[in-house]
């Protein structure tokens, strides 16, 4: 009986061990991380937009500094920018919690830093796939940021 006991005491401790160290991305909140990757993918668009009509009318009015139609284009470039930065985090967080390690991308070092999943899995290329996409958003809105500092600049000095 003793000896029973202590054969599934061990069993059962070995397969909690077990199943507690898997790493399965099937917990994986899909419908979340698309819902952030499309946030992102609408606060750049917004930015973007925004940025472009700061230019028009930065480029047709005559006053610049403290125009209020320039200054009301670049409040709501800040406002999607914002936006972008949060929902950038945000699923930089949702891929932390499913293994993948995000650092700002660089074309340098690449956006995910080492990973604890099973990489032979189609959630990981998934994955995968979406830090890559929003590496790219990410790029994009730093380019953005260059361009509109001109025009910030300009607008407030």
């Amino acid at each position: 009986m003793k000896k029973n006991n202590g054969f599934l005491a061990g069993l059962f401790t070995l397969l909690m061990v077990f199943t507690g160290c898997t790493n399965n991305n099937s917990n994986a909140d899909n419908a979340q991380i698309d819902a952030e990757k499309a946030k992102i993918q609408s606060s750049l668009t917004l930015t973007s937009a925004y940025n472009d009509t700061l230019k028009m009318v930065y480029d047709t009015v005559k006053v610049h500094h403290n125009n209020l139609y320039c200054i009301k284009y670049d409040k709501l470039y800040h406002k999607n920018d914002s936006m972008f930065t949060i929902h950038y985090n945000m699923f930089g967080d949702d891929m932390y919690k499913n293994g993948i390690m995000m650092q700002h991308y660089t074309s340098g070092n690449g956006m995910m830093q080492g990973s604890m999943m099973n990489n032979g899995s189609t959630g990981y290329y998934q994955m995968m796939s979406d830090t890559a996409t929003v590496g790219g958003y990410y790029r994009n809105m730093m380019r953005l940021h260059i361009q509109h500092q001109t025009y910030h600049n300009a607008i407030y000095n």
